[in-house]
């Protein structure tokens, strides 16, 4: 089974969703988990839709401007935590999501979608996702992945 690179961006109502194509050569929306009450409940319904080997996962992370640590940070710390006891042995890695979600809006709304729309649908956070993963395709850490998988 072919594996893949996963890439969240946690948020308060929805996880968005992004994985790498079976060549690791660009992200692919895979879609957005809307949360529930629980954690539980909530990392059970992500395992389903991540039908596929992990070979590793990057969370973004909630960073200022600055560099410091955003006040949700906690929140994806708590969410990392739990998703390490789901995946043991799968690396991890953080990456900067810093206007990730800015970023998914302005290509959103390139495809001529209303703000209003697309943030109810959940599309801002799989479209972030996705922005993240770009990002952490382009470090040493996923080439060095990559070079291990011959791929």
């Amino acid at each position: 089974m072919v594996e893949r690179v996963v890439a969240l961006d946690v948020g308060m109502k929805y996880v968005g969703i992004a994985v790498t194509d079976p060549t690791w050569n660009f992200p692919v929306v895979l879609g957005t988990l809307m949360r529930k009450d629980s954690i539980t409940d909530d990392l059970r319904r992500l395992r389903e839709m991540l039908d596929f080997d992990v070979a590793a996962i990057t969370l973004g992370y909630p960073l200022r401007a600055d560099g410091s640590e955003g006040s949700f940070t906690p929140v994806v710390r708590g969410f990392e935590r739990r998703l390490k006891e789901l995946f043991p042995g799968v690396p991890f890695f953080r990456t900067d999501e810093f206007q990730s979600s800015n970023e998914a809006v302005g290509i959103k709304k390139a495809h001529g979608k209303s703000y209003e729309k697309i943030k109810k649908s959940g599309a801002i956070d799989s479209a972030a996702a996705a922005v993240i993963l770009e990002r952490f395709m382009a470090t040493k850490d996923f080439i060095n992945l990559k070079k291990e998988r011959n791929l």
